[in-house]
């Protein structure tokens, strides 16, 4: 009989301890969690990061998570079960800086990071075989860079990049490299040649370099104009350039002599995208296009008149038709912005910030990073959805420096900016929630060294001093080492 009792009691104990144990287990499973400080069940929240280099340790209040409770999707880190609150995130990898925020955390949504990047604690450089290096440009597949060397003459070197080789030598005697800035080296869209501006007596002019056959062109003798600039590469023609000559813009096919064509009058600066060539009128202070091969009539894109002085600093960069900035002479920054389902109708351009120094869209056309001396701006053109969520207009200053900033670009992932400060090659990302990561990546030796990242390879290539002295090019890698 006592058994039988026993039994019995054993078995309501059981179904009483099922009966509380399953709703809890089923809160569980839903999200739900107890906070012991309200005393009640509260449905938990997440947080999920996306880093670099992809094996991390992570820690939350400087207690390390356990590998065992991450969920990993898609090289993701995600951490789910966390009641709502504010936490200590931080991010760590061997031989690398530490990453670390603030993250809130609310119920039953994930709070994402999705652009996690760790910067080594040293980075190897590699050295090519060059000397008396003044500047260089990588040519649009990241293969080849073409070199301005020479100390007393211009010497216009061709680097292959993969197999760390000089492969061609153009010697141009009497000339030394403009160290205008807006007046580049320009690689054709097929690569095949060079157009390359060059000062002597003072006196600029451009000469267009066959890498093929190994011929160099006096351009300003083979249309017979002095004081030409800002020549440019059409996108359309194989081996045609575009040129300004008192305010006109010409158009010229190498293959013929007696080709110059006039395509607009009176302008102050142009720029070429894919679709089409984009002007700035100086009469009426309007924007016009004209298709990549410069043959139709004008099309007024802008609808308000924008006031520019004469000058050579005009700038303009386009991403689209949709899509366009302007710096004036005097340093004002516009920008053209119109929605990718607007209609036809032409729009206002606006002024967005005065003494700016540069622009550079972002690749996928969604941001534009701006800056003058001491700053760096970022204007997004497109709604951002990805966390942090920016809407369409938002202008956010990402770093202040008492030294003066250059060699700005974007990073691969558009939510980092990489740059230059004295010595300093830094990287800063754009989002601010809690605080905005800023970190040096490696220092370089030469004042006023040129910086340059390519986000095809991952390289940062720069010129600094190298063992005898001299100026020559280097780089270094941000790919993870176990990826090469």
């Amino acid at each position: 009989m006592a058994s039988h009792k026993t039994k019995l009691i054993f078995f309501l104990f059981l179904v009483v301890t099922f009966l509380i144990i399953s709703p809890l287990v089923i809160f569980y499973a839903m999200g739900y969690r107890f906070s012991m400080e309200r005393g009640v069940f509260v449905y938990s929240g997440s947080i999920t990061i996306k880093p670099f280099p992809r094996e991390i340790e992570v820690l939350i209040d400087n207690e390390p998570v356990a590998k065992g409770i991450i969920n990993f999707i898609n090289y993701s880190y995600h951490i789910d079960g966390l009641l709502p609150g504010e936490y200590l995130l931080e991010v760590k990898a061997d031989q690398y800086k530490s990453w670390g925020k603030k993250a809130s955390v609310h119920s039953g949504v994930s709070t994402e990071f999705w652009n996690v990047f760790l910067i080594r604690e040293n980075y190897s450089k590699t050295e090519y075989p060059t000397s008396f290096v003044n500047n260089f440009f990588i040519s649009p597949d990241g293969k080849n860079i073409a070199l301005v060397e020479g100390e007393t003459s211009a010497e216009i070197k061709v680097l292959n990049v993969k197999k760390e080789k000089i492969e061609y030598v153009f010697p141009i005697s009497g000339y030394i490299f403009s160290e205008s800035e807006k007046e580049n080296v320009e690689w054709s869209p097929r690569e095949g040649h060079l157009s390359v501006p060059l000062i002597r007596d003072g006196k600029r002019e451009y000469f267009i370099i066959n890498i093929g056959n190994k011929e160099v062109l006096n351009l300003n003798e083979t249309v017979k104009r002095d004081n030409i600039r800002q020549v440019r590469w059409s996108s359309a023609e194989r081996n045609a350039v575009f040129y300004i000559h008192e305010d006109n813009l010409y158009k010229f096919d190498l293959d013929n002599i007696n080709s110059e064509v006039l395509v607009a009058e009176d302008i102050s600066g142009y720029d070429i995208s894919p679709d089409g060539i984009y002007y700035f009128d100086k009469d009426s202070g309007l924007i016009y296009e004209k298709n990549n091969r410069g043959t139709n009539g004008g099309k007024q894109i802008s609808s308000s008149p924008i006031e520019n002085k004469d000058g050579d600093d005009f700038r303009m960069i386009v991403y689209d038709k949709n899509r366009i900035a302007v710096i004036t002479q005097d340093k004002d920054f516009y920008l053209f912005n119109k929605s990718d389902d607007a209609s036809g109708k032409a729009e206002k351009i606006n002024k967005i910030k005065d003494g700016i120094s540069g622009a550079h869209f972002s690749n996928d056309g969604k941001k534009i990073v701006f800056w003058n001396k001491n700053e760096i701006f970022v204007y997004f053109v497109r709604k951002w959805d990805t966390q942090p969520s920016r809407e369409e207009g938002k202008m956010i200053n990402i770093v202040h420096f008492s030294k003066e900033i250059s060699n700005v670009s974007w990073f691969r992932d558009y939510e980092h900016v990489i740059f230059s400060v004295g010595n300093s090659v830094k990287i800063a990302e754009l989002d601010h929630r809690s605080l905005r990561n800023i970190y040096d990546i490696f220092e370089h030796k030469k004042e006023n060294s040129k910086v340059t990242y390519t986000a095809r390879d991952d390289n940062i290539f720069f010129v600094d001093l190298n063992n005898s002295g001299n100026s020559g090019l280097f780089s270094v890698s941000l790919e993870e080492e176990n990826a090469k």
